[in-house]
């Protein structure tokens, strides 16, 4: 009977979890064709801050962003194809700040990806080829980052007008009639700090610029780094690479999610912590841990982590063998760039970041609410965790 009536409690409790995350975290996770059949009726119909996954298919659209949105496939670019409907339009025209791009074919339009007046954008993991003129066009653009897209068989591979200050990196530029065009424009053409990879069976660490299969200079030193800038009209890329850019990296496990121990980890008391979580990794935990107070039993009671498909617990068996740990019941798997409710009741006394939000190695974690013991409400309390397996 003490089983079932302790089920019965945590079932209760996640239910009420279920009831909180939808009253405080507002941001969706919208999937195509599941919840609408085009990528552009999913875009109308979303919210500043909403998710956009699009699964496996191929959908002609001409797609207008004038929202802050992630928008990414569900599987890559090999299994989710964008084409354009009318060839003399861009695939997809953006003209929001902080719009997000991941994992694309993109092909057969005007523009791959034009972004008019769009600062903060992330343009990643895309194929874009096949365009009648740009596969990405940015006019009066600045603050983007432009990493790890395949950018082949257009007029221009990108086209830059009047922006600066754009990240440009580890992309690959293939047989495009002139790879770069740049006018009034400054940007980075290389990664902003160095970075640790392997060429040729050699591991070095140094900045990271893009391939250019137009590219004519040497590598004396055999380091996979051009000896001389590639030149883009009266910009430059410093590190152009003699391969492309995926025989620098060998695959790496997922990483774990953790916060870390905060500077100052009082004022610390239990409570229910509600808030959100957005990795820029994959990440795959089988286990939560609590950071706990020096000299205290701080614990988490329960955790549970959701998106719109799924749900995973984890709850507190007392203090007996590795106490400080608690085991989901599924594994939890983080896909970059969704966001994804978390709620952790806590026990005792664990460290808190007091913070609102909290930047870490591999994404962030945001405070909704933090009701305390006493019934207080706070903003910016976040427990101290790991997720990892």
């Amino acid at each position: 009977m003490r089983g079932n009536t302790k089920h019965l409690v945590f079932s209760v409790c996640v239910a009420f979890m279920l009831c909180a995350f939808a009253s405080v975290a507002s941001a969706r996770t919208i999937y195509v064709p599941d919840d609408y059949a085009k990528i552009q009726l999913a875009v109308d119909n979303a919210s500043a801050g909403d998710t956009i996954i699009v699964r496996d298919g191929v959908y002609h659209e001409n797609i207008k962003i004038d929202k802050r949105l992630t928008l990414r496939s569900e599987n890559g670019s090999e299994n989710c194809i964008v084409k354009a409907a009318d060839p003399y339009g861009d695939v997809f025209h953006v003209t929001a700040d902080h719009m997000s791009i991941f994992g694309f074919t993109i092909k057969g339009g005007f523009n791959g990806i034009s972004l008019d007046n769009v600062e903060n954008c992330y343009i990643a993991n895309n194929k874009i080829s096949d365009n009648d003129w740009d596969g990405i066009y940015l006019g009066y653009s600045s603050d983007n980052n432009i990493i790890g897209n395949n950018i082949s068989d257009n007029r221009d591979g990108i086209f830059l007008y009047d922006s600066s200050d754009n990240i440009i990196y580890l992309n690959n530029f293939i047989n495009n009639a002139e790879s770069a065009y740049s006018y009034n424009s400054t940007n980075f053409w290389n990664s902003t700090s160095q970075m640790t990879y392997i060429y040729g069976g050699r591991t070095y660490t140094n900045y990271l610029g893009n391939y250019w299969s137009d590219y004519t200079g040497s590598d004396a030193d055999e380091d996979g780094i051009g000896d001389t800038p590639y030149r883009i009209d009266g910009d430059k890329d410093n590190y152009p690479l003699i391969e492309h850019f995926e025989h620098y990296f060998v695959p790496t496990p997922a990483k774990i999610f953790d916060t870390g121990r905060p500077g100052n980890p009082y004022p610390s008391i239990s409570g229910k912590f509600i808030g959100t979580i957005r990795t820029n990794k994959k990440v795959i935990a089988k286990k939560l841990y609590t950071y706990a107070c020096k000299g205290t039993g701080g614990h988490t009671e329960y955790a549970l982590i959701c998106n719109k498909t799924w749900c995973a617990y984890a709850e507190w068996e007392g203090y007996k063998g590795d106490w400080m740990n608690i085991s989901f019941n599924k594994t939890v798997i983080l896909m970059p760039y969704e966001t994804y409710n978390i709620m952790i009741v806590t026990g005792s006394y664990p460290q808190i970041h007091h913070s609102p939000s909290l930047k870490t190695e591999n994404g962030w974690i945001n405070c909704s609410e933090f009701t305390d013991a006493n019934g207080n409400k706070y903003e910016n309390w976040i427990p101290a965790i790991k997720l990892w397996s």
